[in-house]
């Protein structure tokens, strides 16, 4: 009889425990996952913080945490994790009533790109393990991995002269609301600079002298189609790298800046177009934006889109296309925007290998060979 009793009691708490835990397991229970930064550049570490919170008197024995991300984010302790086309992640937390719990986990980020982690399942059991309950929790954290920085030769070298040739083709107009001060007037001046009032004060002619403001702009056009039998992604990936140095350094040293590319937005879908970046705070939204671009996406043929941009504002300074594109219609274009535009430009070209390239004629003066990063 103290037996049939003591299985009823037994049966009583397993019916009760498990009635309670199906209706109350998930009430109170948090998980966020937030990255210790947003950017970060490619080869560098990142810390995701995931944090685990019951805010309820009712202890979770066994609850799994499940996500997901992008297989080029790598996490180094491998274990509780499976990699086929996505990272999969299944963390096992025992939480007791009100507790805290936070885990920090090393990524490693060898890939330009933008990832998230979009959605978290959580799987509880009851004390007995008799059956796993599933729940979906929202979530929204993103990571930008930047493109990876050049070494400093390989910047320099297309920068130095890059930046030769815009500084001599700088020039300064007078910035008409700003006064520097009052001199004498000389046969050149024009007579709408002539300041009467000095002039009558001081019975000889006087002429406004204002300051000078330069104005300078720079226009970079990324080709990013590949057209080469072989999928050559590291070329491109260098392409992008060359861009983010060089517009970092231009932007640095004040000048007016305007980005093109003929690759897609992941996010957005757009081809990437910024005009007028002005300040290096301007670099952030571009480093990003940069991040985004999605070398899979269909791209348009460089010729074709921007056309129309690249013959307009022909009182720009200079003009920079970066590209590892030598087939024939990409080098004819530059040849005709060279015949149809006074303004100068250069052609960054990013090879594996420097003497290999077939380049016309008349854009050998202009194309800066860049060897690939290893």
């Amino acid at each position: 009889m103290v037996i049939i009793f003591a299985a009823l009691l037994a049966f009583g708490i397993f019916v009760l425990q498990r009635n309670i835990y199906s209706r109350l397991w998930k009430k109170g229970v948090t998980v966020e996952l937030n990255f210790e930064k947003n950017m970060v550049r490619v080869g560098e570490e990142v810390k995701l913080m995931e944090v685990v919170e019951n805010r309820k008197w009712l202890p979770l024995s066994s609850l799994k945490v499940k996500f997901q991300c992008s297989k080029y984010l790598i996490f180094p302790e491998g274990t509780n994790s499976s990699v086929t086309d996505r990272y999969y992640r299944n963390d096992l937390f025992s939480v007791m009533p009100y507790q805290r719990i936070t885990r920090t986990h090393r990524i490693v980020c060898p890939k330009r790109g933008y990832y998230g982690i979009y959605g978290i399942d959580l799987v509880g059991a009851d004390l007995f393990f008799s059956e796993e309950m599933v729940a979906s929790l929202n979530s929204e954290t993103v990571l930008y991995v930047l493109p990876r920085v050049l070494h400093y030769e390989q910047i320099e070298q297309a920068f130095r002269r890059i930046s030769g040739e815009i500084v001599a083709r700088r020039y300064e107009i007078e910035d008409p609301f700003t006064y520097k001060g009052i001199r004498e007037y000389q046969p050149f001046d024009e007579p709408k600079a002539i300041n009467w009032k000095a002039t009558a004060r001081t019975d000889e002619l006087k002429v406004n002298v204002r300051e000078n403001t330069s104005v300078n702009g720079v226009r970079i056009f990324m080709n990013l189609e590949d057209n080469a039998v072989l999928r050559r992604e590291e070329l491109l990936e260098e392409s992008i790298s060359l861009c983010s140095g060089i517009a970092e350094r231009l932007l640095g040293q004040g000048v007016r800046l305007s980005v093109f590319s003929n690759a897609r937005d992941c996010v957005s879908g757009q081809m990437l177009c910024m005009e007028n970046l002005a300040h290096m705070v301007s670099m952030d939204d571009l480093s990003k934006a940069l991040a985004r671009l999605d070398l899979g996406s269909d791209m348009e043929k460089f010729g074709e889109v921007f056309h129309e941009k690249l013959f307009e504002d022909r009182d720009l300074v200079y003009t920079i296309f970066i590209s590892p594109d030598i087939h024939e219609d990409y080098q004819q274009v530059l040849v005709e925007y060279q015949s149809s535009i006074r303004a100068d430009f250069v052609w960054v070209c990013p090879v594996k290998k420097e003497g290999e390239q077939d380049i016309l004629e008349e854009l050998k003066q202009k194309v800066i060979f860049i060897k690939e990063q290893e």
